[in-house]
């Protein structure tokens, strides 16, 4: 899979409660990691990361629809064709549930053979998409560290089923930072997740990696913006202006 070649101390500022977990998109074995010893869905095999030793999965380690997600197998009629979410409730019609299937992040059939996950602390590899699990005030700093320095703006992709797919293909097809907040996901709640609801999984990709991390490492970004109330805010950020149009009007 080749060395890490990066520095991934800038999230130890961020005392996250959960380590970061890297995933890799594989087409052979790697050599040195373990294949997982149980059937899981997709969703929960950060979780699982986080918990263990670095692994890897296969086609038949999947519980779910990930090896159509992932270009493994060719597409189901009774999934695509959007009956089993019409028929399941999941969506009023099966039209609905249909144009999912449209736009969902695939992998290219035949491109991903295998996945590998670990703990960043474990890891021995570059990933293809670092998974973060976050509260909002470390969100809100990791969100920040992508345009700190590139104005780039942060959005959230996804549905309310096949959360995988926008949290570890999306990211990495697209090259954006995507996020979601856990208890969104139904299938998610359907498999009982022992992630508490109300935390960010934030989805970084390898080529975002470095300039988030690199703006991690900026002392600025930890700065509190918090004041003692609206009133102070507001005079605090005229005082600003008024010093900044003062030096406009020198030029």
């Amino acid at each position: 899979m080749g060395p890490v070649s990066r520095d991934y101390s800038a999230f130890d500022r961020l005392k996250l409660e959960r380590e970061p977990v890297g995933v890799k998109f594989l087409p052979t074995r790697p050599e040195g990691i373990n294949r997982i010893k149980t059937k899981l869905a997709f969703c929960e095999m950060f979780y699982e990361a986080q918990q263990s030793e670095p692994f890897y999965v296969q086609k038949e380690d999947f519980l779910c629809v990930e090896p159509l997600l992932l270009g493994m197998e060719d597409p189901e009629p009774v999934l695509v064709s959007g009956f089993a979410g019409g028929s399941a409730g999941l969506f009023k019609e099966t039209r609905a549930n249909r144009k999912v299937y449209q736009y969902i992040p695939k992998m290219l059939k035949g491109s991903v053979n295998v996945v590998a996950f670990s703990t960043i602390d474990r890891m021995d590899f570059d990933p293809d998409v670092l998974v973060i699990t976050a509260n909002v005030n470390q969100a809100r700093t990791l969100l920040r560290a992508e345009g700190y320095t590139t104005g780039d703006k942060w959005s959230s992709n996804g549905t309310p089923i096949m959360a995988c797919a926008w949290m570890y293909i999306y990211p990495v097809i697209s090259g954006r930072t995507n996020f979601t907040i856990t208890g969104l996901s139904l299938g998610m709640e359907a498999i009982n997740s022992p992630i508490p609801e109300g935390l960010f999984i934030i989805s970084i990709p390898w080529n975002v990696l470095p300039t988030v991390m690199e703006n991690l490492r900026d002392d600025d970004i930890y700065k509190s913006w918090r004041s003692s109330g609206r009133e102070a805010h507001f005079k605090r950020f005229e005082k600003r202006l008024n010093q900044l149009r003062q030096e406009m009007s020198d030029l």
